[in-house]
């Protein structure tokens, strides 16, 4: 390995240790949104929170960051039925009579 190298990671290591420390901030104030928001949160939420509070900050980047600290965000879905009977329902006519025996296949049907 040249000198050079050696020398170009030394120099370069406070330059870590400050981006180190600013992903630890800025992981504290994830888990602080993430909890104001009681675990409802996912990144693209929080992404826009940092964005209101002034903060430039990548969108992948929050998301790493998430991902890292194990942050999830929940889905609150709300529960609908998607079949309810109408309450002044229509039923249709009973054509066949409620007689599904027939003598010879296919006659039963034919009922106008």
């Amino acid at each position: 390995m040249p000198r050079s190298t050696y020398y170009a990671h030394r120099a370069a290591a406070s330059a870590r240790r400050v981006a180190r420390r600013e992903e630890e901030r800025l992981g504290d104030e994830i888990r602080v949104l993430h909890a104001g928001s009681r675990g409802a949160y996912g990144a693209p939420r929080i992404h826009a929170a940092l964005r209101r509070a002034g903060r430039a900050v990548n969108p992948q980047r929050v998301e790493r960051l998430m991902r890292k600290y194990r942050i999830v965000g929940i889905t609150r879905r709300r529960r609908r039925g998607l079949t309810r009977q109408a309450r002044r329902a229509v039923f249709a006519a009973d054509l066949v009579g409620r007689d599904f025996t027939a003598p010879v296949p296919g006659c039963g049907w034919s009922v106008t």
